[in-house]
């Protein structure tokens, strides 16, 4: 009984790793004052329709999911990991 338990719970174990560690972080394009931007803004090149200066990508924040909404806790700088973004080279304007 008490094997069988061992291996379900390190199967379960195993499982919720692979889940969390492939899903791609939650990143947001942000201004300088942490409001969300569409992620073009982010992608956009001085100079060109949709440029915005100081866009960046931030990773892991939470807002309430629209243009102008404050992104709140995250970081600059992505975590990476399996199937993660990896690095913070994104070509933003910061």
């Amino acid at each position: 009984m008490r094997r069988s338990r061992e291996v379900q719970l390190t199967l379960l174990a195993s499982l919720a790793f692979t889940l969390t560690a492939c899903k791609p972080e939650h990143r947001d394009c942000v201004d300088a004052q942490s409001r969300k931007l569409p992620d073009s803004a982010c992608q956009a090149t001085p100079g060109t329709s949709g440029y915005v200066p100081g866009a960046h990508y931030w990773y892991g924040g939470a807002s309430g999911g629209h243009v102008g909404d404050t992104v709140i806790g995250g970081s600059n700088v992505s975590r990476g990991g399996f199937g993660g973004i990896g690095g913070s080279a994104d070509g933003g304007g910061e």
